[in-house]
């Protein structure tokens, strides 16, 4: 046997090889994208267990503790159930970060104008020392659709406010042993 088909017949599999290892990177490749890709379609987890997951970005700085801020939003239960929703309530609602469950502020901390968001809390994240209100399918975490309309710098103590003084004129005009029904609505 010659020397050159000694050289040859040890690279004759060497095509075949370049292919399969061409393959197995490109394969490789495709996971890595769509893994990083799906990153989009997995809510981050906080430690409190809330999971949060932006489906549209917003813009301009995220809501802070001072700000008020018009929300739509739809309340559903694990099965998918619509509890709530601020449509219920005419539209937009607006919401304070100390008038909320505390999931729910934690959520509205990371909100951006014009942003649609979702997020999901356990109920020890809403029902604060107090049970669910009825029909509230028992474990059920919330989930929340939401879409910022409106946020307001510096408008909650406005916003508070002016919720105080309709507390009292409603006080004024309320009969005697009135009151609030727990609906289910993020506000406390």
């Amino acid at each position: 046997m010659s020397v050159a088909t000694t050289v040859h017949e040890k690279h004759r599999g060497a095509p075949i090889m370049r292919v399969v290892a061409a393959f197995v990177l490109l394969i490789a490749a495709a996971i890595a994208l769509a893994w990083l890709g799906a990153g989009s379609l997995r809510p981050a987890v906080s430690a409190s267990g809330l999971q949060f997951r932006t489906i549209s970005p917003g813009s301009g700085p995220t809501i802070q503790p001072t700000d008020a801020a018009m929300l739509d939003y739809i309340l559903t239960s694990k099965d998918g159930t619509v509890f709530d929703s601020s449509e219920t309530h005419g539209g937009p609602q607006p919401f304070t970060m100390d008038q909320v469950f505390p999931g729910f502020a934690e959520a509205m901390k990371r909100m951006q104008m014009g942003g649609q968001y979702r997020f999901t809390m356990p109920q020890s994240l809403a029902f604060i020392g107090t049970p669910p209100p009825p029909g509230w399918p028992k474990d059920s975490p919330l989930t929340f659709d939401v879409r910022v309309r409106k946020i307001v710098p510096g408008g909650a103590a406005m916003l508070q406010q002016q919720q105080m003084m309709q507390q009292e004129q409603q006080q004024g005009s309320a009969a005697p042993g009135a009151g609030a029904a727990s609906n289910g609505s993020p506000q406390q």
